[in-house]
């Protein structure tokens, strides 16, 4: 029987086959059946959620205000000049003295500048008295208006050469124009000198002003007359106000350049001595962190990362001040749980279990 069988499958293979296609097919749908029945898994494991250690901070009144770097400068600043040709004949002021509005500083030789002054006078008569002639013929119709205008226009070039004789008389005098400090002198007596030949420079340091410049965030905040602390390099501290703010802002810094006046009357100032600009506003509450408290969020912002209501706040904020031991930031409200430790590693948004001193005592 088995031999018949066997011969049976071999004659006809296409039996064979078809019965190993069907088993094949009954197979696969009992697999697809019990995936059916089997619901899929997705259980989620719950994510732990993060701790992170913070300090309760409270804020203060604190002045707001805009520190700047400075520089000191004269209030004017002048060099003179010889007005006149000559040979300095008197140096009468010495290299750093101070000087009066007036005060004689040198004197170039007059050589023969008087007697030119004395000549030009006795004309001056001479010519009036031809001008005046003419003027009365001219009236009695015995002179012409040719004669007449000729006689007036020599009179009054001898009145120009005089004025032009007393001025250069005057300038052989070189004096200071303001109250200051001689800070150089470029002559020495027995020089000789050309007219446009520097003399000496003034430099008048009452007030003394100090240059500074404001970005154009802080050019909204500021205005002339207000006051101004400066704090000098040389332990010097001094109080002044606003003088001057720039309408046109320095193209190659885009700031504004801002001049502050301080009293010096005792010229213990000098020009050229650096120092801090602190322009003060108004109080604002504010809070005093350290500087390794700050942030940065997704797009760069700095700011302070918080705790509330179990989740991460990220608080852009502005610096009032600066010191030694922290800043001073403002956008905070009057109080505010700060992450002092894991901040690096939460967004905001994240839920936190927030962690204090005390709970950990506990």
């Amino acid at each position: 029987m088995a031999v018949i069988n066997s011969r049976f499958f071999a004659q006809r293979p296409y039996i064979l086959a078809f019965a190993i296609l069907l088993i094949l097919v009954l197979w696969m749908a009992s697999g697809l059946m019990q995936a059916q029945e089997i619901p899929p898994v997705r259980d989620k494991l719950a994510a732990p959620v993060a701790k992170v250690k913070v300090q309760r901070f409270n804020a203060e009144p604190v002045n707001d205000s805009v520190e700047l770097y400075g520089r000191t400068e004269p209030d004017r600043i002048t060099t003179l000049k010889a007005e006149v040709s000559g040979q300095i004949e008197q140096v009468l002021a010495k290299r750093g003295a101070r000087v009066s509005k007036g005060q004689i500083i040198a004197k170039i030789a007059i050589n023969d500048l008087e007697h030119q002054l004395e000549r030009a006078k006795a004309q001056l008569v001479q010519r009036q008295l031809e001008f005046d002639g003419n003027k009365r013929l001219n009236k009695d119709g015995y002179q012409g208006e040719v004669q007449l205008s000729q006689a007036k226009a020599e009179l009054v070039s001898v009145k120009a050469e005089i004025k032009r004789l007393e001025i250069a008389l005057a300038n052989t005098t070189i004096r200071a124009p303001f109250d200051g400090i001689l800070n150089t002198r470029y002559v020495e007596q027995g020089d000789y000198v050309q007219t446009g030949d520097d003399i000496a420079m003034i430099a008048d340091l009452d007030p003394l002003i100090v240059r500074a410049h404001v970005t154009e965030q802080q050019i909204a905040q500021v205005s002339v007359g207000q006051s101004a602390n400066i704090r000098f390099l040389t332990n010097q501290n001094r109080q002044g106000q606003i003088r001057y703010i720039a309408s046109l802002a320095d193209e190659s810094t885009n700031t504004f350049k801002l001049e502050v006046a301080i009293s010096n009357a005792d010229y213990q100032l000098k020009s050229g001595i650096s120092g801090e600009v602190e322009i003060i506003f108004e109080q604002v509450p504010a809070i005093k962190v350290s500087p390794a408290l700050l942030a940065l969020d997704e797009v760069g912002n700095v700011g302070i990362k918080s705790v509330q209501d179990d989740h991460v706040v990220f608080t852009g904020i502005d610096i009032v001040k600066s010191e030694s031991d922290g800043i001073w930031l403002t956008g905070l409200g009057e109080q505010a749980d700060i992450i002092v430790l894991g901040q690096g590693f939460v967004r905001a948004g994240d839920q936190v279990e927030a962690v204090t001193d005390s709970d950990n005592q506990q």
